[in-house]
């Protein structure tokens, strides 16, 4: 009888023992799969470079919930720089610390293009490779040592490597041409006027250097002996360097001139008459400048590049003691007047035909259409607005007319050109006149008119940084 209850103690003991085991390693199992309420496709995510992370996409599922409530941060995520990145998800109170590794596995993005060199020059393998891209810092090297020291086409392999070492190579010709002696060439150095105190001034505007060779050639210019807060004459000088070492040079005159306004606005008591002339020089010219000399007058042309034929007329002009001012190369009021630039593209045109001619720029410009102009508008509306402020403090000063012999409407007559080039009685007259091909009748009229400001009591002048300066209304 005790035997069989011991039996059945031992019994009922084994069978509490299982359960608690069961129990237990039911509890362990549970605790297991439930010790962290997300679940990961990886633990170790890595990310390119420059490259987007989804966080979201890493995570396989959730307990009892869903994956949206997971809250992620990751501020302190920098995938714009190589390295390890803790971004951190919260999901029922919990905080999960997940590493992201942001790597670079790419090798460098490039092209190769072939490049000519002289003989003795050396080769820099990076001037060979266009369109880099990396998300590191690269350097490039040649695959092997070259010899380029004899003339002709040499095959090389040019690696660009990045700084994790990831790196791609490609195949190029070096062109080793002659040795190269001759010196590049200086174009557009003419002599400078500057304002005092512009130490902005540009020294390289309209200059630039060609060679026969090199597409890039260097350019500097020493200024050291320049004083821009002192009035004088100064003398600067260009230096051209080509790549093979050959050098040309150029000197110039630098006046610094007082930083005033040309000209005046306020008429003077004096009585003078300013005759001018646009759109020359032409076929007529020669006869207008015979006409001023018999009366020994002067007088201001504003020239174009119109009649090539005529050009050397400028400098017949400018050497008679006439003043020359710059009006427009093309006087084509659509290409003009379409930009800023294009304005300025023109009128260094006619500054350069007239540096040509007569040896410098002048300062004294006249609007194709004067300042009121309104056809401007239809091209860039407010260019001229722009423009009147802007030549000013380019150092030119603009003049319009408060007088017209109204020949630029077409072919008048003697008697209306006379009848309105006399309408004036100011102080100070700025007369308008054209001595364009065609205008014959205003060839004739010009004695008539001389002679009749001269019994009034007026002189004639030519236009100077002193004399009266009409301003139109602008328009536009």
């Amino acid at each position: 009888m005790n035997e069989w209850i011991n039996e059945k103690k031992n019994k009922t003991y084994t069978l509490l023992g299982v359960s608690v085991i069961l129990i237990f390693i039911g509890y362990f199992l549970y605790s297991w799969y439930t010790r962290w309420d997300i679940k990961f496709y990886t633990r170790t995510p890595t990310v390119e470079v420059h490259h987007e992370f989804e966080p979201m996409s890493i995570i396989k599922s959730v307990v009892n919930g869903n994956i949206e409530d997971v809250e992620i941060d990751v501020t302190k995520l920098n995938k714009e720089i190589v390295g390890k990145y803790p971004v951190l998800y919260k999901y029922n109170n919990k905080v999960i610390t997940i590493v992201v590794s942001v790597v670079d596995t790419q090798p460098p993005i490039f092209e190769l293009i072939n490049i000519e060199i002289d003989l003795g020059m050396s080769v820099d393998p990076a001037d060979m490779v266009v369109d880099l891209q990396d998300a590191s810092d690269t350097k490039i090297y040649f695959k092997k040592n070259y010899d380029f020291s004899k003339v002709g086409d040499v095959e090389v392999l040019v690696v660009v490597e990045d700084e994790y070492g990831n790196k791609d190579e490609k195949k190029a010709i070096v062109h080793v041409l002659e040795e190269h002696k001759e010196a590049p060439e200086l174009q557009g150095i003419k002599d400078l006027t500057v304002r005092l105190g512009d130490v902005n001034f540009n020294y390289f505007k309209d200059i630039t250097v060609i060679d026969t060779r090199d597409p890039n050639p260097t350019i500097t210019v020493d200024v050291e002996n320049v004083n821009i807060h002192e009035v004088g004459d100064y003398e600067i000088t260009y230096t051209a360097r080509n790549r093979a070492g050959n050098i040309a040079s150029a000197i110039c005159k630098v006046s610094v001139v007082e930083n005033k306004p040309i000209g005046t606005l306020e008429q003077s008591d004096e009585k003078i008459v300013f005759l001018t002339f646009d759109d020359g020089p032409s076929k007529l010219t020669e006869e207008v400048l015979d006409i001023l000399d018999q009366f020994d007058i002067t007088a201001t042309f504003f020239v174009t590049g119109l009649n090539p034929n005529y050009f050397h007329l400028i400098k017949e002009a400018e050497q008679r003691g006439h003043t020359i001012g710059l009006h427009s190369y093309s006087h084509n009021y659509s290409e003009i007047y379409s930009s800023v630039d294009a304005y300025y593209h023109d009128l260094n045109r006619i500054a350069e035909l007239c540096l040509q001619q007569i040896g410098y720029v002048p300062v004294y410009i006249r609007f194709p259409g004067g300042s009121s102009n309104t056809v401007s508008k239809r091209y860039k509306p407010g260019i001229m607005s722009y423009l009147v402020e802007d030549v000013i403090a380019k150092g030119y000063q603009y003049y319009d007319w408060n007088a017209n012999s109204g020949d630029g409407s077409g072919t008048l007559d003697v008697v209306d050109i006379t009848t309105y080039a006399t309408l004036s009685n100011a102080n100070n007259i700025v007369l308008l006149f054209h001595d364009a091909n065609g205008k014959h009748t205003t060839v004739e009229a010009l004695p008539g008119i001389i002679q009749h400001y001269q019994s009034l009591g007026y002189r004639f002048a030519g236009i100077d940084d002193d004399s009266y300066v009409p301003h139109h209304a602008v328009n536009n």
